[in-house]
């Protein structure tokens, strides 16, 4: 009896160095440790796609064999890559001279259309922001989840062109007057079709009135929709108006 309490006690000790969550049993094939090959290094698989073309540098081997001090035959070459950004953040910028006439007659001031510029680009608004430079404000925001007062800086940091938060806000709600507005439409009335439909929601406050944002998911879609100023939430009712 004795030796088998001291046998548990010994047992208990080594329980106590485990991990967290270990039942003290070890699995039959268990996955080797650490990263797999190519995990966490600063290489790429395959070679990386190069625009415009860069000029190759060619590296030729010289002399003769360190080992035996024979000459070498026939080279084969084998091409390796460095990619990296460019040593200088020098943003493309295109300027177009607008051509601005006085009618003769009755004084009307035409100005020169270009399918890049907007008609009301001029005066205070004359200089703004490819479309390039605000997708990418976007797809590091919606895609990747970086805050919108984050989104600047890193800009900047990687283009060497400056925006405000109050940009990327703008723009984005700009587009859902367009094409995304009118897709965001149509996804709302499919969901509103579908059999079945889970619905889950959370609030805060925007200028003290209570606002919402519900979520409608099913197997093939998720579509949100915010509120603002409810008091009170019928959820069959916000399902069918979804």
């Amino acid at each position: 009896m004795i030796l088998q309490l001291r046998a548990e006690i010994e047992q208990l000790k080594r329980r106590s160095g485990a991990a967290p969550f270990s039942k003290g049993k070890a699995k039959k094939n268990p996955k080797r440790a650490g990263r797999k090959p190519g995990q966490g290094t600063f290489r790429n698989r395959e070679a990386p796609e190069q625009s415009p073309p860069v000029e190759s540098v060619a590296v030729p081997v010289s002399g003769c064999c360190s080992e035996c001090g024979c000459g070498f035959g026939e080279a084969v070459t084998e091409v390796v890559s460095i990619t990296d950004i460019p040593q200088e953040r020098r943003p493309e910028v295109r300027s177009y001279a607008i051509e601005i006439r006085r009618c003769s007659g009755c004084g009307k001031s035409v100005r020169g259309a270009h399918p890049d510029v907007a008609p009301d680009q001029r005066g205070a608004t004359a200089h703004r922001l490819g479309p390039r430079v605000k997708a990418l404000a976007h797809v590091m925001h919606y895609a990747h989840g970086v805050p919108v007062r984050k989104v600047p800086a890193i800009v900047e940091d990687l283009t060497g062109i400056r925006l405000t938060q109050g940009a990327i806000t703008q723009h984005a709600m700009a587009l859902t007057a367009g094409e995304i507005g009118a897709r965001y439409a149509a996804l709302r009335e499919q969901i509103r079709k579908e059999p079945v439909t889970h619905t889950d929601d959370t609030g805060w406050r925007v200028a003290g009135k209570q606002a919402f944002l519900m979520a409608f998911v099913n197997r093939a879609q998720t579509v949100f929709r915010h509120v603002y100023d409810i008091l009170f939430i019928d959820a069959a009712n916000w399902v069918n108006s979804a």
